[in-house]
């Protein structure tokens, strides 16, 4: 089949995804469900390469391939494809990786076997130069048979793991938006390959007639479903970019908290010790950020001493000059609140009696909980910085 999707489309995108399948070869190749994903990618783009129709009339200039030949192997290519991808998918839910290997070996001997069936059965048709859907009889009905048969095996192992990723309770966000694309592509996968045998079937039963329908979905179905996995696999790679030049979520919330962490060691400069630097400037560690949550945290600790309780007048003036929504209300009164213990402490007030009811309590237990917290204290630490610093101006002119 030639791609049906327009040429202003298909280019730009071929171009992106084997950048894509480049990228992952070279950076992404070590583990297997990698390789097994860089080879599923890598077989998909080929075969749409051979579906797009500049390149088939170049194999049929100067090669032994014409273009139906060239439609043809592009969905031979596509089982070989579904086999990787099957890989993967057993990979995931498989108990080893040893069981894993085991398994798709088969996966590739069938691959084999569906694939050289494919192309015997296809032989009517490639002959006489037409696609599949046109030639009909059934010849093409049992082409279409062995040509899906893995494709709808792959669909409903697609499908099983994207609803378990979907329904794990501990899943990331990111987590179910890669199974909800997995999701789609196996709805996608399995209703088009059904579809295929289903409707060549009732044509050549002459219940229904849907070559036009079929010309158009296998025209652009695989081209789109490609396009799909790639983006999929593009995202560690974007990770990795993102990550490289500092965009990632630890370096942006190491950056936020950079204010914050400044003025606890000027309030307490005991805190201060010299930091792990990260190999890139921008690009911040796990480590970079818990050793500003700790120094963030061990100057809280040591200003204990000085902290007191807002009084009602000052709570509901901070509150309404700044606009602070309920929401946000406990942890821009607990940025008040630490802002004000900065300034006594600086102001040379005494320090009195640790009373734990009014000290900033932490509930965190790991650096993801310790990182939120603190964060909600930073977004209110510079209008927090202010008030306090408005209210201690005051006290001292009356």
């Amino acid at each position: 089949m030639t791609t049906s999707v327009a040429a202003y489309l298909t280019w730009p995108l071929l171009v992106f995804m084997v950048v894509v399948v480049a990228i992952r070869y070279a950076f992404f190749n070590s583990s297997q469900y990698e390789i097994y994903l860089n080879h599923t990618l890598a077989l998909m783009v080929t075969s749409n390469l051979l579906r797009e129709h500049a390149i088939q009339t170049v194999l049929a200039d100067h090669t032994p391939v014409s273009i139906t030949a060239a439609q043809q192997l592009s969905l031979a290519v596509m089982i070989f494809a579904a086999a990787e991808f099957l890989g993967f998918v057993t990979l995931w839910t498989a108990h080893s990786s040893e069981l894993a290997r085991r398994r798709h070996r088969y996966h590739r001997a069938t691959a084999a076997v569906l694939a050289i069936g494919f192309l015997i059965a296809a032989t009517p048709a490639r002959r006489a130069g037409q696609t599949l859907e046109r030639f009909g009889g059934w010849y093409s009905v049992a082409a279409w048979a062995l040509l899906t048969g893995i494709f709808i095996a792959l669909a409903y192992r697609l499908l099983k793991m994207a609803i378990k990723e979907l329904l794990r309770p501990d899943a990331k966000p990111r987590e179910r938006l890669l199974a909800a694309g997995g999701f789609v592509i196996g709805i996608a996968v399995g209703s088009t390959s059904i579809d295929a045998v289903i409707l060549a079937a009732l044509e050549q039963l002459g219940w229904l007639h849907t070559v036009d329908f079929r010309l158009n979905l296998h025209g652009s179905n695989i081209f789109w479903e490609t396009v799909g996995v790639s983006l999929i696999a593009a995202v560690p790679a974007a990770k990795a970019i993102t990550a490289r030049i500092g965009l990632d979520a630890t370096s942006r919330h190491w950056r936020l908290l950079q204010p914050l962490r400044a003025d606890m060691i000027h309030a307490v400069p005991a805190i201060a010790f010299e930091l792990h630097t990260s190999s890139s400037r921008r690009q911040k560690t796990p480590l970079d950020l818990h050793q500003t949550t700790v120094q963030i945290r061990d100057a809280i600790l040591q200003l204990r001493a000085y902290f007191q309780d807002t009084n009602q007048a000052q709570a509901d003036s901070y509150l309404q000059r700044y606009a602070i929504a309920p929401t946000h209300r406990d942890a821009a009164l607990s940025a008040l609140q630490l802002a004000n213990a900065v300034h006594a402490k600086q102001a040379g007030a005494s320090p009195t009696t640790v009373d734990t009811a009014v000290i900033l309590q932490s509930r965190s237990t790991n650096l993801e909980q310790e990182t939120t917290e603190l964060l909600r204290l930073a977004r209110w630490w510079s209008h927090a910085r202010q008030e306090a610093q408005h209210n201690w101006a005051k006290e001292m002119s009356e």
